[in-house]
């Protein structure tokens, strides 16, 4: 089953780490039960199978990683951090760490998405009220005005024309662009994203500030989790794993710079110092973190305040793009009403 049609993502997934997670803590003998009474209680019927069968097996002493990998519509961090979990003996932590990650991950897909909707959908409805005004309703104040033996000065008329025509230019832009935007999605659910979705979305990625900061939260929610297993590996393999996850250009560099300096036999602070991947007081804590025996929590708040930063950074650019686009309305609207009340004023003086 592919991942994309999978019942388990976002919210759904966050919640399955952490029911799994009580089920380790309650211990072994019980997990399969667990998962039994889970598949009774689902919500859908591929759920309700993918659970039963991920019941049977554990039923059958299979371990809890391999019951995810066979399931087929889990994500490859999953498997590979419950392996990693239970190779250490510590599962339980990997799956409430997992949840809290897939639940941060979530939330700040949710609002991306509400980010960029709001705006879309205003930018829309200002197209078409210009639109429909430069296309529809001038022309017939023109029409009136020239009965009555007045017309709209050629400046005016100029503007309104070139108004029509930029406005439905826009307008088709958008809905091309709408329709662009449904291919490259159901592409990408399929694994065929085109090649120049990806160099949009590689330069988007490369000059936006909200990717870069969901990118180092990525990175210190991997790492982290990686920690939290105890592994002796635990650094290295959590930082290979950020790389995968990662796709921010400049921070996918970074971090390999990171793990390399590591290999070398580095500190986890000197590395991500002379990587450039944090500065500051995030780095000062990074370093505390070390003297303290705390990276892995030290960095799981990290992970907490690029989230924060990043849901502000959105709220920031909502919050400058809706009177942008109010201005913008207003200022037309306006000219379209001196450009009608100018005429109608000057015949109302001649009759006066």
């Amino acid at each position: 089953m592919k991942q994309s049609k999978s019942p388990f993502r976002g919210m759904a997934l966050a919640s399955f780490c952490m029911q799994l997670s009580l089920l380790c803590q309650a211990g072994g003998g019980d997990l399969a039960e667990g998962v039994s009474f889970m598949a009774e209680d689902a919500a859908g019927e591929v759920e309700k199978k993918i659970l039963t069968e991920m019941a049977e097996k554990l039923n059958e002493s299979q371990s809890v990683s391999q019951v995810i990998a066979e399931a087929d519509c889990f994500p490859p961090y999953m498997v590979e951090m419950t392996a990693m979990g239970e190779e250490n003996g510590k599962l339980d932590v990997i799956l409430k760490e997992l949840s809290e990650y897939y639940e941060r991950e979530t939330r700040l897909a949710e609002s991306l998405r509400r980010a960029l909707t709001y705006p879309a959908m205003m930018v829309f409805m200002l197209l078409v009220i210009l639109f429909v005004l430069f296309v529809k309703i001038m022309p017939i104040f023109s029409g009136v005005y020239e009965q009555l033996g007045a017309t709209i000065p050629p400046v005016a008329q100029a503007a309104i024309n070139i108004g029509g025509i930029l406005s439905g230019a826009a307008l088709a832009v958008i809905v091309i662009l709408a329709i662009l935007i449904v291919l490259i999605r159901v592409l990408g659910n399929n694994g065929k994203q085109p090649a120049f979705a990806a160099a949009i979305l590689n330069f988007i990625n490369s000059h936006s500030a909200i990717t870069r900061l969901t990118a180092v939260c990525r990175f210190c929610n991997a790492v982290s989790v990686a920690l939290a297993s105890g592994g002796g590996e635990a650094l290295e393999y959590g930082m290979d794993m950020a790389e995968r996850l990662v796709d921010h250009p400049q921070v996918s560099q970074q971090i390999k710079k990171t793990r390399e300096l590591v290999l070398e036999g580095n500190s986890f602070y000197s590395s991500v110092k002379e990587s450039g991947l944090f500065s500051g007081f995030d780095l000062q804590m990074i370093r505390a973190a070390r003297d303290a025996g705390r990276t892995s929590s030290v960095l799981q708040k990290l992970a907490d305040d690029y989230d924060q930063r990043a849901q502000d950074a959105l709220d920031s650019m909502v919050s400058k793009l809706e009177p942008a686009i109010v201005t913008i309305l207003a200022v037309a609207v306006g000219l379209v009403l001196l450009s009608v009340m100018l005429p109608l004023a000057g015949i109302l003086s001649a009759i006066g």
